[in-house]
């Protein structure tokens, strides 16, 4: 009897999109040995921050870079910042 073929690739996304302040961003998920480099700094949430804020691009040239538009966010939208990438890095 023949084992099914498990294809890995079908229904990921290789990153989601969230919207901040009227703009669209683009957060690449982490490869393997990107999750390995946040390990050793994942204690430290201002490096970790800082570290995954290079895996966020704007969707559109005219919006601003998300690191200036992070500078402006207020409490209740780091909660929700921090759910999502909670709900997609769990998923």
């Amino acid at each position: 009897m023949a084992h099914p073929i498990h294809n890995l690739d079908i229904d990921v996304a290789e990153y989601f999109e969230f919207i901040i302040k009227g703009h669209s961003y683009r957060f690449r998920h982490l490869n393997t040995e990107e999750v390995e480099a946040m390990k050793s700094f994942e204690s430290d949430e201002e490096k970790t921050k800082d570290y995954l804020f290079n895996f966020i691009s704007k969707v559109n040239d005219d919006a601003p870079d998300f690191k200036e538009v992070a500078k402006k966010m207020i409490t209740p939208q780091w909660v929700k910042f921090r759910e999502m990438i909670k709900a997609e890095f769990s998923s």
